[in-house]
């Protein structure tokens, strides 16, 4: 009797182990993906503050924005950033969750005409990534409709 209740015992204790491992893991990826997806941010913000207030406005339509070399590097940069951001999403490096805080945001500044222009002549590269193709398919059909 006391040998099953041993048995029991140390059963319990690897259960309670496991479970404890499992929670520290998922707070860890949650975390890790949380610091992925704020380091990005940050960086797309900096970015941000690097171009002129003109290429925020919307006033002005796709292909008759003028930008300094400067600014269309930091417009592509930007792009780029988004694009590893979006592609870290997709393949599960953080909670959709996350991503949903700053979408709209992302959304908007991607359909501002001086991110419109600039997608416009890198619509090649991003040829070999249908999700993202079609997303942002999607922010060029919606900056259309309105």
């Amino acid at each position: 009797m006391l040998e099953h209740i041993l048995r029991f015992m140390t059963l319990g204790t690897v259960i309670v182990g496991m479970a404890a491992i499992y929670a520290a893991l998922h707070t860890n990826n949650r975390r890790l993906g949380a610091d992925i997806f704020l380091r990005y941010s940050d960086r797309v913000s900096d970015l941000r503050r690097r171009l002129p207030v003109a290429a925020f406005l919307e006033r002005e339509t796709a292909g008759d924005i003028e930008l300094t070399a400067d600014e269309r590097r930091a417009v592509h940069e930007i792009i780029h950033s988004i694009f590893e951001l979006y592609e870290l999403k997709v393949h599960g490096y953080f909670p959709p969750a996350i991503w949903k805080i700053r979408e709209p945001d992302i959304e908007r500044l991607l359909g501002l005409p001086a991110f419109q222009q600039e997608l416009a002549g890198m619509a090649g590269r991003y040829a070999s990534h249908p999700r993202l193709a079609a997303w942002l398919g999607k922010i060029r059909r919606q900056r259309e409709a309105t």
